[in-house]
Order: structure tokens, then C-alpha cells, then sequence
């Protein structure tokens, strides 16, 4: 359970930390091609509204990679890090879940990350839990 945790851990550190950075970079490009956001039919504010939003708010996906890399150690044991790290991904994968309810189902790699992310969580969770159990770590 151990290498699988790690494994499905550092693929969902990197995913935000590398979507959180390069969302920074290219949100414009991103809403409208990945989101089939028509940019160009908003108007100056609003398009400079949702770029400001869309900009921070994978800049927080950025900064929660680099949680999770910068306490990788800390979130394998059961610490203040291992539960914000379970807080995090299990609030996205809510806030996933509860979206796919109030707004409808999104495509089909959204639905993805959202297993792939409830998974990651399940393994890092019962990994911990194994270990405290076995004695290893606490």
C-alpha cells in the first residue's frame, strides 16, 4: 500500500504543481481551449475579471503542490501536514462531486481527476493508517 500511496501521491503533487503553474501562465489559452471559454466574446472586465480569478486560483493549486512536495515526508505520518494534505485533496474531490450534482457532469477527464484524486487520498490515508497500526510511525 506504501508504493502505491507514494506513487499516486507524487503524480498528484506534480499534476498541481505543473497545471497550478502553467495555468498561471497560460490562462487565457487554457480557458478557451481546454474549457471552450469564448473569451473573445466578453467584454474588457469581465475577461479581465475571470483571468484575475482563474490566475489566482491556480496559483493556489501551485502553492498546495508545493505544500505537498515541501512536506512529503510529514504527510506519510500522522502530523498537522498529513491532515491538511487529506483536507485538501478530499475537499477538491467534494467540491468535484458536489459540482457534477449542482451543475451537471462535466467531461470526461474532469471525472477522472476526481477518481484519481479520491484514490490518492484513500491510498495516502490507509498507508499512514497502516503504518501507526504496524507501530512504525506516529
Amino acid at each position: 500500500m506504501n508504493v502505491l500511496a507514494r506513487i499516486f501521491f507524487w503524480g498528484y503533487s506534480l499534476m498541481l504543481t505543473g497545471v497550478g503553474a502553467s495555468g498561471i501562465l497560460i490562462a487565457r489559452w487554457e480557458l478557451a481551449k481546454v474549457f471552450g471559454v469564448p473569451m473573445a466574446t466578453l467584454g474588457n472586465v469581465a475577461a479581465a475579471t475571470l483571468l484575475n480569478q482563474y490566475r489566482f486560483l491556480k496559483a493556489v493549486e501551485l502553492a498546495f503542490g508545493i505544500f505537498c512536495i515541501a512536506f512529503r515526508s510529514e504527510i506519510f505520518r500522522t502530523t498537522t501536514a498529513h491532515r491538511v494534505f487529506l483536507a485538501g485533496v478530499f475537499a477538491g474531490v467534494v467540491a468535484r462531486l458536489g459540482s457534477w450534482i449542482v451543475d451537471g457532469k462535466p467531461s470526461w477527464p474532469f471525472l477522472a481527476f476526481a477518481a484519481l484524486e479520491l484514490v490518492t487520498g484513500i491510498f495516502v490515508a490507509l498507508a499512514v493508517r497502516g503504518e501507526c497500526v504496524q507501530g512504525k510511525r506516529a
